[in-house]
């Protein structure tokens, strides 16, 4: 999937359905001023509404907290704020609508890398994994940011990218292989290894060398074929 860093996102057509962060073009009319909906457009509205909320979120000038504020919304898509009930109960739903596209991108790009890496080693296919799941975060600095930051515990996006870090450790089970004994542990070890290194980039970045993500993440995969440290 190939998608333009945050500054410049790509657009779906909205006819598509898919919601994105690209910009959208304005009507000549004013705040709030909105043609009646003709049948089918008022699944484009919602979509349009989605999109208003990931370039807020996108922003890397103001760093917006989530959830955001349904005026500020409303202006961005150049509706009233009222409007959006239409689509959505409240601000909570509408967020969460627009962090689950998130995550449905990041989900698409893992499950993709996965793919292209089948038929290698479990290594190797942890290693497209984590590349993958890295190069979604340089893309979308401040939106990876949120997403992790704007759920809760129980919303399947974190989910579902907890079992594809889950069954991508859980292939290496070769005897001795430093992580067999945990599989679990192991796959918390490794995600947490890389999601805190993508986010030491910005604020250690003057500090510390910490050199490229992309060499961490070949030497961390190929730490997991060491040898299995002895009991003690």
């Amino acid at each position: 999937m190939h998608r333009h860093p945050e500054p410049r996102p790509a657009a779906v057509p909205p006819s598509s359905g898919q919601p994105s962060c690209g910009p959208r073009p304005r009507t000549g009319r004013g705040e709030g001023e909105r043609l009646r909906n003709a049948r089918g457009e008022g699944e484009r509205l919602r979509t349009e509404i989605i999109e208003a909320v990931l370039r807020l979120i996108a922003d890397q000038q103001r760093m917006r907290p989530v959830p955001l504020s349904l005026r500020e919304v409303a202006r961005e898509a150049g509706i009233t704020a009222p409007a959006i009930y239409r689509h959505f109960s409240g601000k909570d739903e509408l967020t969460r609508a627009a962090l689950g596209h998130l995550f449905g991108e990041l989900l698409a790009d893992l499950d993709s890398a996965d793919r292209a890496a089948a038929g290698q080693s479990p290594a190797a296919r942890l290693a497209a994994l984590a590349h993958a799941y890295a190069r979604f975060a340089e893309e979308n600095p401040t939106s990876f940011r949120v997403m992790f930051n704007g759920v809760g515990p129980h919303d399947e996006g974190p989910a579902e990218v907890a079992a594809r870090w889950r069954t991508a450790v859980g292939r290496l089970t070769e005897p001795g292989a430093r992580h067999t004994r945990s599989p679990e542990a192991a796959a918390v070890s490794v995600w947490s290894s890389v999601h805190g290194r993508l986010l030491l980039d910005r604020p250690a970045g003057g500090v510390w060398q910490l050199g490229d993500v992309h060499a961490f993440i070949d030497d961390l995969t190929r730490s997991l074929q060491a040898p299995a440290l002895p009991d003690r």
